[in-house]
């Protein structure tokens, strides 16, 4: 049986360049992440740079969160390879800038899971392959606006952007 080995961690508020970092206790946190066959963080914000399509919502998860898209990059570099979308802060930025984060986060090839253009995407599991196994994600978000929840799609009618509400 191969050893299979896992990281996973809290809310992620990064938004400024973490490779510009050498402490030590920083780098040594980097190496162990770096190390494991798969890392996990829940990706608390939006990623976009203001497009027109994204502006603040009436009602926000506590505060409005966002980072520049480039962040993917500082969090690859960390070592992370799989996001929770599915947050008190999905929807801080309308359906523009949830938009926008999936479409980032699948340029970048992150996997994740928890948000999508309707509720069977919001639902779907997102799978990272690591040379020592596959692991799904399964994101649900207890805590969240009420207009943040996606909707089901029909023959007739599109499903609503949102998150896979638990």
């Amino acid at each position: 049986m191969k050893e299979f080995s896992l990281i996973t961690t809290g809310d992620s508020l990064i938004t400024m360049k973490q490779s510009v970092h050498s402490e030590p206790n920083f780098t040594r946190l980097v190496n162990l992440i770096r190390e494991v066959d798969c890392a996990f963080a829940n990706l608390e914000m939006n990623l976009h740079d203001y497009e027109p399509e994204c502006y603040p919502a009436a009602e926000c998860g506590g505060t409005y969160t966002r980072a520049h898209p480039s962040i993917l990059k500082e969090l690859q570099w960390m070592g992370f390879d799989m996001c929770s979308t599915a947050n008190n802060h999905s929807m801080d930025y309308m359906y523009g800038g949830l938009l926008k984060t999936i479409e980032h986060l699948k340029e970048a090839n992150v996997t994740y899971a928890g948000t999508g253009k309707n509720l069977a995407e919001a639902r779907a599991a997102g799978y990272f392959e690591s040379s020592n196994g596959r692991v799904g994600l399964v994101s649900a978000c207890s805590t969240f606006v009420n207009f943040g929840r996606a909707g089901e799609q029909r023959k007739d009618m599109h499903g609503r952007p949102g998150l896979n509400p638990l």
